[in-house]
């Protein structure tokens, strides 16, 4: 028995070692006595590794000085698991643990693998004998099943010594590793409301060739947009990304949301206390980004923008109001930005001119700064202004006088351009403003506000919040600036009109049978949300899904979507907009487009990996993603110890569609390295075709599944490009 350890706590087994981290210890001030000797104690993290302690001192005179000492973190016999940092459903992968004997006789021991989420095909235990002072290497076979994440546990153990431990770069909760699902989701819904008693039925046919483990019937009610809405409060708190109109987006609608409610008498405590974690992190976040002329752009370091800059200071000239403590320097800063960049009207051209000056107009008046005399400029030149922007300038001019004349005058221009059909009212843009991430539903959310702020006897407005509702995919909109937006707009809207007071009953059947009911009053912002798996629907004739209410006030919300899932092998490349092909080959190989494609390696080759992107017209606000095979890590070119094989991720252009910029696509926007993919984002895609390059280096044995590479405009997500999967095998060398 290990010294010091009960017979007890030996027969339980070791402790799991879980908790891994690069920093054991850090403190900024550390006070010492009177002869500068200080003492701290310290939990040291799970790593069984040399530990390096630094301090460095100074005294009141400003001498200095430093030490550093070594502490070594180790156990007479350890285990320490090889695994990738992920894996993706379907994948055969060998599972690896080095076990080391740090005494000076051999050790005999039993090697265990406790997993969950993975179906091992070789023993779960083996025996092992590891020579003094040696290592050993254990292995198991596995497949990836169809779960969220993988749980393993390694342990080695004798009648002395014993260890165990997950594995060391986890990507999921609690030391897991992510399950990526190896399938292409294909989504479809339908959306509506019930303003009077009465029901309606949806007619749900299943696809053919679909996988019927997975995918589902997603069924939600909600008894008034106070719940309907919250979907799109997730989606954005929960973006995987952090540029800052993502940033902004993140807080801006669960702040007004908030403020609504405190409007009319509700108090949500639960709320407030996440929203001012939430607004404190993006605030932290958003200070940075901030350049020294005062201004924002979507990446830290680009040039400022006065499109991203508004929208900041509008973000923060909101949580300010609803009660967050704001930093007066930023805002001020990013005032003055806006000001500057004001033009005379008389020197506006083109049609995204004028409705950036409606934008940074409608902002300063939010801020307290309103330019009365650049407003009525813009009303006289207000024929070049798209749709949004007229709502924007409609609702700068209310700002100030909501009697104000024009504002009959704007409405009645937005009211002669509106479309209707039978989901509901919404405005097109004749021109796309591709800089103000714009879209058409940002534009009718944009109006909407301003109807429900100004104008919400508007006999327009019920329709247009009925089209808002059924253009959601999946309980959201396509893009952040969609989604805050038409947030924003719902939010007055239900200020606007009490919606809050809902009162009636509710139910929902699927063929004949009950999915679920509830009851509108007293819960404005509760969700009733069925989910029936796909192998539960009627595959071979159409499933009939009725949704009723009844008598009393208030309107009930319904989405139903359908999420069938194809595999991959089965779905093709796909060209909306966008084209994308991705090539595997080794990058000792140095014929390029000659070099013999991929699609096996050895453990330790340096992969090359060439992604094609074509894009046949002006493309802006691109995102390309490349999933990795769970056997390859990405190679780092940052790092000292990189090999020089290894290339850093590049994007050139092709020969098409540069004239006198070619120099542009020397530079990009932004690459991010993640565990599982590889992500590249453009601010303007050129017409052309374009190679991005990285490398990767095999590290596990086994078959790995590959999800497609996938691209589209971040905007604009219905211009999109995916490739094809494959299957990678990585050998043992």
């Amino acid at each position: 028995m290990a010294p010091g350890v009960s017979k007890a706590a030996q027969a339980a087994g070791p402790v799991v070692r879980q908790n891994f981290a690069d920093t054991g210890y850090w403190s900024p001030a550390l006070v010492s006595d009177g002869e500068g000797r200080a003492q701290v104690s310290i939990q040291l993290p799970d790593n069984l590794t040399t530990w390096v302690l630094r301090a460095v001192g100074v005294d009141v005179d400003t001498r200095v000085g430093e030490g550093a000492v070594n502490v070594v973190a180790t156990k007479p016999l350890l285990i320490r698991p090889v695994t990738p940092r992920f894996l993706t459903m379907g994948d055969v992968v060998e599972l690896g643990a080095i076990i080391n004997n740090n005494t000076d006789a051999p050790q005999t021991a039993e090697v265990g693998l406790t997993a969950a989420g993975v179906t091992l095909t070789t023993p779960a235990t083996q025996t092992v004998t590891v020579a003094a002072r040696g290592e050993a290497v254990v292995s198991w076979q596995a497949i990836t099943a169809d779960a969220p994440q993988a749980d393993l546990v390694f342990s080695v153990r004798n009648d002395q010594y014993s260890d165990a431990s997950k594995p060391r770069l986890s990507t999921a909760p609690n030391g897991g590793l992510k399950i990526n699902r190896y399938s292409a989701p294909e989504v479809v819904g339908t959306a509506g409301d019930l303003a009077e008693a009465g029901s309606r039925t949806e007619v749900v046919a299943l696809p053919p060739n679909l996988d019927t483990t997975q995918g589902e019937l997603m069924v939600r009610l909600d008894p008034s947009l106070a719940s309907s809405i919250q979907a799109g409060l997730d989606y954005l708190e929960n973006y995987d990304y952090d540029s800052a109109d993502a940033i902004v987006s993140r807080f801006l609608p669960n702040v007004l949301t908030y403020q609504a409610l405190v409007d009319l008498g509700m108090q949500d405590p639960e709320l407030k206390a996440r929203l001012e974690t939430l607004v404190r992190e993006a605030l932290d976040q958003l200070y940075p980004l901030q350049n020294g002329d005062g201004g924002w752009s979507w990446w830290k370091r680009d040039t400022s923008s006065p499109h991203v800059t508004a929208y900041v200071v509008f973000g923060l000239i909101r949580a300010r109001e609803a009660g967050f403590e704001v930093r007066a320097d930023a805002l001020e800063s990013g005032l003055r930005y806006l000001q500057n960049t004001l033009q005379e009207t008389s020197a506006l051209r083109q049609y995204y001119e004028f409705n950036r000056q409606a934008f940074v107009l409608y902002v300063l008046g939010e801020g307290g700064r309103p330019e009365a005399t650049k407003v009525d400029e813009l009303y006289a030149a207000r024929d070049n202004l798209g749709i949004y922007a007229r709502a924007l300038l409609a609702l700068a001019i209310g700002r100030q006088n909501k009697q104000d004349e024009r504002l009959k005058t704007l409405f009645a221009d937005l009211n002669g351009e509106v479309i209707q059909s039978a989901t509901g009212a919404h405005w097109e843009e004749q021109f796309v403003d591709w800089w103000a991430m714009n879209t058409d539903r940002r534009s009718t959310a944009i109006v909407l506000d301003a109807l429900a702020q100004l104008d919400p006897e508007n006999d327009l407005a019920p329709n247009v919040v009925r089209w808002l509702m059924a253009s959601r995919v999946d309980g959201v909109w396509r893009t952040t600036q969609e989604n805050a937006w038409s947030l924003i707009a719902l939010t007055d809207w239900m200020k606007a009109t009490g919606e809050l007071n809902a009162d009636y009953a509710f139910a929902a059947d699927l063929n004949g049978e009950n999915l679920a009911e509830g009851r509108a009053a007293g819960a404005p912002y509760t969700t009733t949300v069925v989910s029936v798996p796909i192998a539960a629907l009627q595959q071979t004739t159409s499933n009939r899904l009725m949704i009723g209410r009844g008598e009393g006030p208030g309107r009930l919300y319904y989405t139903a979507h359908l999420r069938a899932y194809l595999p991959v092998p089965e779905v093709k490349a796909i060209d909306r907009g966008l084209q994308v092909q991705r090539r595997y080959s080794l990058a000792s190989c140095a014929e390029g487009p000659k070099c013999p494609a991929l699609t096996s390696a050895k453990v330790g080759d340096v992969i090359r990996v060439n992604l094609t992107l074509i894009a046949p017209s002006d493309l802006y606000y691109v995102r390309l993603e490349d999933p990795l095979p769970a056997g390859a890590e990405i190679v780092d070119t940052g790092l000292s110890t990189t090999s020089q094989l290894a290339q850093g991720p590049t994007l050139v252009a092709g020969d098409e569609g540069w004239g006198p910029y070619r120099w542009w696509w020397f530079w990009y926007s932004r690459s991010e390295l993640r565990d599982d993919r590889v992500v590249l984002f453009a601010d303007y895609l050129g017409k052309g075709t374009y190679e991005f390059v990285y490398t990767l280096r095999a590290a596990s044995p086994g078959q790995f599944n590959v999800i497609p590479a996938f691209a589209n405009e971040t905007y604009f997500p219905e211009v999109f490009g995916r490739g094809d999967g494959m299957l990678f095998t990585i050998t043992a060398k």
